[in-house]
């Protein structure tokens, strides 16, 4: 019977020892799923926490999307107005330019008309003097004449000339 007793106590301290160690394992598969389910709580804070991030990050995206595209829009009306204050300018340089040209041409006009006037004016004044040169011929001559000239009735050529005209 010691041989059965001792059997029986190597048994029980085996089972004891298996039951221990059971024990321990559950302990630690306790621990550890404490640990794993405390892990996963975090994990799940921070999944979170990334998804509240990740909508901020998406609506400042769109904000920033809305934003481009009025600024965008923004460019376009200011080059737009760029271009619109170019081509008022061109048109006013233009219309200046249609001005002056039509100026000059007036003012060119009127040059040749006083040029024409001024001829006109030279041809009369050379003419007058022509005439008045002949004229102080004809009374020089006819001052110059003789008496006998003068007593036979006998005119210089250059008075004879004057009457013809």
């Amino acid at each position: 019977m010691k041989e059965h007793s001792q059997s029986d106590d190597d048994n029980q301290n085996m089972r004891k020892n298996e039951l221990k160690t059971n024990n321990d394992k559950l302990n630690e598969d306790n621990l550890s799923l404490e640990e794993i389910e405390k892990e996963l709580a975090e994990k799940d804070d921070m999944i979170i926490h990334l998804k509240i991030k990740l909508l901020d990050s998406q609506e400042r995206i769109h904000e920033v999307i809305i934003e481009k595209g009025s600024l965008e829009k923004q460019v376009k009306e200011f080059e737009l107005k760029g271009i619109s204050l170019k081509f008022g300018n061109f048109e006013e340089l233009k219309n200046n330019f249609n001005k002056i040209e039509h100026r000059l041409t007036i003012t060119k006009n009127q040059l040749d008309d006083a040029r024409i006037q001024i001829k006109s004016q030279n041809e009369f004044v050379n003419n007058a003097k022509e005439q008045v040169e002949f004229m102080e011929t004809v009374i020089e001559d006819l001052e110059n004449r003789g008496l006998i000239d003068f007593l036979r009735n006998r005119f210089p050529e250059s008075f004879v000339t004057y009457k013809k005209k």
